[in-house]
């Protein structure tokens, strides 16, 4: 059950800590928040991105037997680009927010469905 409970943090904080390598031209960070998230990764990504001077403002949120299952959200990264979303959250739901700094971006930032 433990190993259940860490992989998605483990996922995302990787996930997130590889992207934002700013030694190599990929500049992005990306979050999806999927069914299997618990309130503690929640505060875990806030925090997170909060160290990167990103503000995650978490609405309202519900959960169903501790995991994910409603979110609304806002993300400000202090550069001009904010936005936010709200969803029921599912096996096919991909909501979460994409900031790509790199200065060749097809789509420099996305917040809602990432479909």
């Amino acid at each position: 059950m433990k190993k259940t409970t860490l992989f998605p943090l483990l996922f995302l904080t990787v996930f997130i800590f590889g992207m934002l390598s700013f030694t190599s031209n990929k500049k992005v960070i990306a979050v999806v928040f999927n069914k299997e998230m618990t309130r503690k990764d929640l505060m875990s990504l806030q925090k997170n991105l909060k160290d990167k001077n990103i503000i995650l403002v978490f609405n309202k949120m519900k959960f169903t037997k501790n995991r994910l299952s409603y979110i609304d959200f806002s993300i400000d990264f202090g550069d001009g680009f904010s936005g936010t979303s709200k969803s029921v959250i599912t096996k096919n739901t991909e909501i979460g927010f994409m900031r790509d700094y790199n200065d060749d971006a097809e789509q420099p930032f996305v917040v809602g469905n990432l479909k």
